[in-house]
């Protein structure tokens, strides 16, 4: 049936991809071209088109499962055919089935169970109150979305399995392992047959396990009606009784022993685990359930919905034949009497002699299902995997689940394995591939780089980029690709992170300027200061002699520079103040402010040259800064003037000389 992927049905439900299937039908993903949602597209497999009788059941039973409306069942949006091809719309559910969950989780946590099973029972409740009884109950019909809701499913197409399907496979509708006995037997199925299922499927959830296991259908068939209910506390040891009275009350043998309905299972549930039940008296089975019963034949033709078995009771009243003749004619007639009741006995002597001979030799002959070796299948594609299972006489049921070796769409295993003998038309599992697990891209950004990794765990590739930014403190996540929410395999994906870094800047050359001018420069720039003093015969009181770190150096904003200021020059002895006064005098410290301004409009970059002279220079100009900007920004220049020596600097812009000036001695 893969041949459908990438069609249309009824020119509206696009078929993109095959999400399961069965015995019965296969399940694909699809998109609804009219309202532009997905849905779930389940197509009835092609031997079942030509049977007039299951075709007009499953239309009516079909509709029928569109008038439930209720938050834990699957909606039904439409039922159609389209040149042969019968098929069901519903809504999509993007999770796993509770099978998958089983068999991922094993046992599940006791609080988490009830609360699954009560949304199913809920579910099952709602049909029933429309009279609809769902007949095929198992783990694989329950999807969980990835919220934790409960979904029931194939309503329509599990009822519509009456005796004319079951006459085309030779086996019985749906999963053995989860059939009621009356099921079993052909008998007229009820809403205590659902019970029964549900029985089973909470045992399931509580001990991982199933009660019943065989070789075969038929097997599993005559265990269900034969063999008492394994208790689930040998499989999980320290069980409420409360919780597996609730499970032997609902798997009796005899329906009317189960509970009455849903709802009074529901209340049951409820208050499994309230303290003062969990250790009430054992649930006690019906007289005759520990005997092993007459198992009856089994035949091809099973009973519809609307039959029912009717038994009728013969009674026969013998009297003893009185005439007018009296005691005499009675002794007369008493040989032959006890002749006619030899004949009797000798009669009923050969019949059962045959009957055992019967049971002994022909009747193990006609009950006997043939054998039929498992196909290896690992590996294969699905639909060839499924051709292979089927052309074996056997019924393929898929389940799927993410694998990192395996092809998408390939068999990563199968359950029985390749090569062993089964009986004909048992059920073979295969698990096929989705492929490697998708996941949700986290959102990384603000996370610090640690925080980060550790999220990405799973991640083998993570790439880091450091950025300069004075807007979010260091070592946070600024950006990340690919995005958060987008859909990604760990294993295969490489994350860029981009992480903040503390923006650095060059330091100004501040020696000569005065405290307030370096207060000043220090706010504008957000760093901090931490001012010494020092005597210099140099540099003039309250001027700036050197500061850590020094002029052009790379620093952040928020470091700290240490400035020593000049207080003066040490004192001297007396005869020696008037001469170094005088020295003194003759150098002067000037402080020239360049203001560069670029229009908040430009987006340019401009390349600056600054070149000054001074006392300290000597004959060629030096160069105070050489750099590139952006923005705006002001260099202050400390000059020492001397009487015979100026100072002077030159802005030179991108080469070009845009301004000059002079500063004389005593000005």
């Amino acid at each position: 049936m893969s041949e459908l992927i990438g069609k249309r049905i009824s020119q509206r439900y696009e078929i993109q991809d095959m999400i399961g299937g069965g015995g019965m039908a296969h399940v694909y993903k699809g998109i609804d071209l009219i309202l532009e949602r997905p849905v779930a597209v389940k197509v009835l497999q092609p031997q079942y088109n030509t049977d007039e009788e299951f075709i007009r059941r499953f239309h009516r039973e079909a509709q029928a499962a569109t008038s439930l409306a209720h938050p834990n069942i699957v909606n039904i949006y439409d039922v159609g055919e389209e040149e042969n091809l019968y098929y069901i719309v519903m809504e999509f559910v993007d999770g796993e089935t509770l099978k998958q969950k089983i068999q991922h989780d094993g046992p599940l946590p006791l609080e988490q169970a009830i609360a699954l099973m009560e949304q199913i029972l809920s579910a099952i409740g709602h049909a029933h109150l429309n009279h609809i009884v769902h007949r095929d109950i198992k783990p694989h019909n329950i999807l969980l979305t990835t919220e934790g809701e409960v979904k029931v499913t194939d309503f329509g197409i599990a009822r519509a399995a009456s005796a004319a399907t079951i006459t085309h496979t030779n086996s019985v509708m749906g999963s053995v392992h989860y059939l009621s006995p009356e099921q079993a037997r052909g008998g007229f199925v009820t809403a205590q047959s659902d019970i029964y299922s549900l029985g089973v499927v909470l045992y399931e959830m509580i001990t991982g396990s199933l009660p019943y296991t065989g070789d075969s259908a038929v097997t599993i068939a005559l265990k269900h009606l034969q063999e008492p209910l394994p208790r689930p506390s040998e499989h999980r040891p320290g069980l409420p009784q409360s919780l597996e009275n609730i499970i032997l009350k609902a798997t009796v043998k005899d329906p009317g022993m189960r509970y009455g309905n849903i709802s009074e299972m529901h209340e049951d549930l409820k208050t499994s685990l309230h303290p003062e039940r969990r250790n009430e008296p054992p649930f006690e089975l019906p007289g005759d359930e520990d005997v092993t019963k007459a198992v009856p034949i089994i035949k091809e033709g099973y009973p519809t919905d609307n039959d029912e078995t009717k038994i009728a009771e013969n009674n026969n009243n013998i009297t003893s034949p009185t005439d007018s003749k009296g005691e005499k004619d009675d002794k007369a007639k008493t040989p032959k009497k006890k002749r006619r009741w030899l004949w009797v006995l000798l009669f009923l002597l050969l019949f059962f002699t045959a009957a055992i001979i019967f049971a002994f030799t022909a009747l193990p002959n006609m009950l006997r299902v043939a054998d039929t070796e498992v196909p290896d299948v690992v590996e294969m594609e699905e639909s060839e995997a499924i051709e292979e299972i089927e052309a074996a006489e056997l019924i393929p049921e898929v389940e799927r689940s993410f694998d990192d070796d395996v092809e998408v769409d390939h068999v990563i295993s199968q359950d029985p394995s390749g090569g062993k003998s089964v009986k004909v038309d048992s059920t073979v599992t295969l698990y096929v591939s989705d492929g490697m697990k998708e996941e949700e891209m986290p959102e990384l950004i603000g996370l610090s780089r640690e925080q980060a990794e550790e999220a990405l765990s799973d991640y083998e590739n993570i790439e880091f980029t450091a950025s300069e930014t004075a807007d979010i403190p260091p070592g946070r996540i600024m950006d990340q690709s690919p995005e958060q929410g987008e859909s990604v395999i760990p294993s295969e994906t490489t994350v860029y992170l981009t992480y903040s870094v503390e923006q650095e800047f060059q330091l100004e050359n501040l020696e000569g300027a005065s405290k307030d001018a370096v207060e000043n420069y220090l706010r504008n720039n957000q760093l901090n200061g931490n001012f010494e003093e020092r005597h210099s015969d140099v540099v003039r009181e309250g001027r700036v002699i050197e500061h850590s770190p020094g002029p052009y150096n790379n620093v952040t904003a928020g470091e700290t520079v240490t400035f020593v200021i000049s207080i003066g020059p040490d004192e001297e002895p007396e005869e020696n103040t008037v001469e170094e006064t005088e020295e003194e005098k003759k150098v002067e410290q000037v402080e020239a402010v360049i203001p560069v301004e670029v229009e908040e409009e430009e987006e340019a970059s401009f390349d600056i040259l600054i070149e000054y002279e001074d006392a300290t220079t000597e004959e060629q100009p030096a160069v105070f800064i050489e750099e590139t900007i952006s923005e705006t920004k002001t260099y202050r220049i400390p000059l020492e003037v001397t009487p015979e020596k100026p100072g002077s600097y030159t802005l030179y812009v991108n080469g070009e000389e845009v301004q000059s000036n002079r500063y004389n001695y005593g000005e």
